[in-house]
C-alpha cells in the first residue's frame, strides 16, 4: 500500500513542529502523493485538518491513515494551521491531483465553502467531519449540543444549582455554536444561575488564560467556568491559578491535557469526544461517496461523554 503524508505548516508556528513530527513518525509510511491518475488504480483520499497543534485533530489523522493501512487504500493527511486560506490551497491542490474524494474538518465552516465548491464542480465528493462546513456531501459531527448541555448542567449541579459564571468562546465553527447553545440552554433552565461574562478566545490555552484574565479581573466573585474546547479550559485553570480563584471550570473535548488537571481542585470536567470515531466514520464515507454510493444519512451525529473524576474510568482517553 502507498500512503502519501503531507503535513504542510507555517513557519515559525507551532504547528510546523509538531507537523514535522507527525511526519517523522510516519516513517516507511511515507510514499507518493495521491492522486486519481494512480496507476494502481485504488481509491485515493485528500485529508485536510484544522491545525497540528491541537492534540484532537492528530488523533483524527492518526486514525485515518490507520483506517486507509487497513483498507490499503491511498490518502494524503494535512494539516492547515488554523488558516483557513491554507485549507482552501490544500483543497485545490487535491483537486489538481484528481483525489476521488476529500475530508475536511473546518477551520472556517462558512469560509471554507468556495473551496468545497470547486472541488463539487471537479465532481469530487466532500465529507465533513467534527465540525460543518457549508457544501459538504456529507458530515459527521460530534453531538455538540449534547456537549454543551452536559458540561453545563454538570458544573450547575456542582454549583448548587446558584451562582455566576464566565464563558470562553471560539472560532465561528458550527462545533462551537453548538456547544454554546446546549450550554446556554442548561443556564436558561437553571435560574439560579447567572452569566456574567462571554468573551472569545481561539481555542488556544494562551489567549484563552488571557481572556480569562481580564474576566476573573473584571469579576473576581465568579464561581465558574465554561470552556468551549479543553485547550480553552486549560487556559482558564491558568488564570484561575495565577489569580488564586476559587472556581470550576469544565470543557468539551475529553482530552488527557484536561482530564490530567482534575486533582487540582479547579478543572471538574468535561464532555468528552472520540476524534478517532470521527475520523474513520469520515474517511470510511469518503470511500463510500467515492464510488458512488448513497449514505442513508447526510448528518451523523457521535455521541459525547461526560467525563469526570467520577466516570473517568469507563472512558478512552486520548491525546
Amino acid at each position: 500500500m502507498k500512503v502519501a503524508i503531507q503535513a504542510i505548516s507555517t513557519p515559525g508556528r507551532s504547528g510546523a513542529v509538531l507537523a514535522s513530527a507527525l511526519v517523522v513518525a510516519a516513517g516507511g509510511l511515507v510514499g507518493c502523493a495521491v492522486g486519481g491518475g494512480a496507476s494502481d488504480g485504488k481509491t485515493t483520499v485528500g485529508v485536510t485538518l484544522n491545525a497540528a497543534s491541537n492534540p484532537f485533530f492528530l488523533a483524527e489523522g492518526k486514525a485515518i491513515k490507520e483506517a486507509a493501512r487497513k483498507k490499503s487504500l491511498d490518502v494524503s493527511v494535512q494539516y492547515a494551521n488554523a488558516d483557513v486560506s491554507v485549507q482552501s490551497d490544500q483543497i485545490d491542490t487535491f483537486i489538481r491531483k484528481g483525489v476521488d474524494s476529500i475530508v475536511v474538518d473546518a477551520v472556517d465552516s462558512n469560509g471554507i465553502g468556495p473551496a468545497i465548491l470547486r472541488a463539487k464542480q471537479a465532481h469530487i465528493p466532500v465529507v465533513a467531519i467534527d465540525v460543518a462546513a457549508t457544501g459538504a456531501d456529507s458530515t459527521i459531527t460530534s453531538d455538540n449540543e449534547q456537549a454543551g448541555r452536559e458540561a453545563c448542567t454538570y458544573l450547575i449541579k456542582q454549583l448548587g444549582g446558584k451562582g455566576k459564571v464566565a464563558i470562553v468562546d471560539g472560532s465561528a465553527v458550527s462545533a462551537i455554536n453548538d456547544r454554546m447553545k446546549g450550554c446556554k440552554d442548561a443556564i436558561k433552565a437553571s435560574p439560579g444561575i447567572k452569566i456574567v461574562a462571554t468573551q472569545r478566545a481561539d481555542l488556544t490555552r494562551d489567549k484563552s488564560m488571557n481572556v480569562a484574565s481580564s474576566i476573573l479581573t473584571s469579576h473576581p466573585d465568579v464561581d465558574g467556568f465554561f470552556g468551549v474546547n479543553d485547550p480553552t479550559a486549560v487556559g482558564i485553570a491558568l488564570a484561575a491559578k495565577q489569580k488564586r480563584a476559587d472556581v470550576k471550570i469544565v470543557g468539551v473535548d475529553g482530552a488527557k491535557q484536561l482530564t490530567d488537571l482534575f486533582d487540582n481542585g479547579l478543572v471538574i470536567g468535561t464532555s468528552g469526544q472520540s476524534p478517532a470515531q470521527l475520523g474513520r466514520e469520515g474517511f470510511d464515507r469518503a470511500v463510500t461517496l467515492a464510488k458512488g454510493e448513497k449514505p442513508k444519512s447526510k448528518l451523523n451525529l457521535v455521541p459525547t461523554f461526560l467525563v469526570t473524576p467520577k466516570t473517568i474510568s469507563d472512558y478512552e482517553s486520548w491525546g
